[in-house]
């Protein structure tokens, strides 16, 4: 069911729906990723006010091109990850959306967000984001370069039910971030025994 959303600064309605095409994720691509910490009752408000920042950002200066938005299972996280041009595209997002938190803290949808910029460092098995998919999602951001990232790769190459997954590494190598799928939402959680994943929901893809 699409959910109607009026753009505050632009004052155009904007119509909402779920789903959307497979996302692959290209070699060497850069990505900006947004983790937004919302109360579970704002989550639905939170992914309502990305999907209309995706959709300017594919428009505006920042030139956005792939895009996807996903949602923790416990509604208390909104995950953005969209595919730019680079490190100019990515000022270009980074002040627009910043006018946007502004207004989005005085209408208390936010507890607090991180935007960074990724490059995309590997892929593993199949990797796409697909919103058709019965498949389960894991996603994190970790404080660690490429070498933590490439052992939780190797971890989960030989972990029961995955099938697939992509990892982004910062410029500098001081975080890194993981997405990946499982054949049950259950392998997610054996998993997270040892590493940090947390299971979402792929709620709309752009393309």
């Amino acid at each position: 069911m699409s959910r109607p959303h009026e753009d505050r600064r632009r004052h155009t309605p904007t119509d909402h729906h779920a789903g959307g095409p497979a996302i692959v994720f290209s070699p060497a691509a850069w990505w900006a990723v947004a983790v937004v910490h919302v109360t579970a009752e704002r989550a639905d408000a939170g992914i309502a006010s990305y999907e209309t920042l995706v959709e300017q950002a594919r428009t505006s200066a920042a030139r956005a091109h792939e895009a996807a938005i996903l949602r923790s299972h416990n509604h208390r996280r909104v995950i953005v990850l969209l595919h730019l041009d680079g490190h100019d595209a990515f000022r270009h997002l980074s002040a627009a959306w910043d006018d946007h938190h502004l207004v989005a803290e005085r209408h208390a949808i936010a507890e607090s967000r991180s935007l960074k910029l990724y490059r995309l460092a590997a892929t593993l098995g199949d990797a796409a984001i697909d919103p058709a998919s019965t498949d389960a999602v894991a996603f994190e951001q970790i404080s660690a370069g490429l070498e933590r990232i490439d052992a939780v790769t190797n971890s989960l190459a030989a972990a029961p039910g995955f099938k697939g997954a992509s990892t982004l590494s910062s410029d500098d190598d001081s975080a890194s971030a993981i997405i990946c799928r499982f054949a049950r939402v259950e392998d997610i959680g054996a998993f997270r025994a040892s590493e940090t994943l947390y299971p979402v929901h792929v709620v709309r893809t752009f393309a």
